[in-house]
């Protein structure tokens, strides 16, 4: 029985690591957003953290829009953003450089890609 104690108390302590890792570098990260049919853009992400909340404004073509339901996982950054009617749900894979890609699904299935690079240190 002593066994549940260590492995609850070994589970507690790297639970703090875990989480730190599930967090954005805040500052402004630069990539490309492919809307589907078109070519790629420039973007940037605004990339805001306080506490466990994460804010993301995206920056392309001269509009600004907010991220929303924003969730950073182990190896992917899910969230979503509005343009007009359409509601977009993004994808992101964490790769090896600690950039983020992916694919991003409108609200008729088109689909377009992303591209974030963390903030040079």
């Amino acid at each position: 029985m002593r066994f549940f104690p260590a492995l609850a108390v070994a589970a507690i302590l790297a639970t703090p690591a875990s989480l730190a890792a599930q967090k954005l570098t805040p500052g402004t990260w630069t990539g490309s957003i492919s809307p589907p049919d078109n070519n790629a853009m420039d973007a940037t992400f605004d990339v805001r953290v306080a506490g466990d909340t994460t804010k993301i404004t995206l920056q392309a073509g001269g509009r600004a829009i907010e991220a929303t339901n924003i969730s950073v996982q182990k190896d992917r950054l899910l969230f979503t953003f509005s343009t007009g009617p359409n509601t977009i749900q993004c994808t992101l894979l964490l790769r090896d450089d600690k950039s983020y890609t992916g694919d991003c699904l409108d609200s008729n299935g088109a689909k377009g890609v992303i591209l974030m690079r963390p903030p040079k240190s």
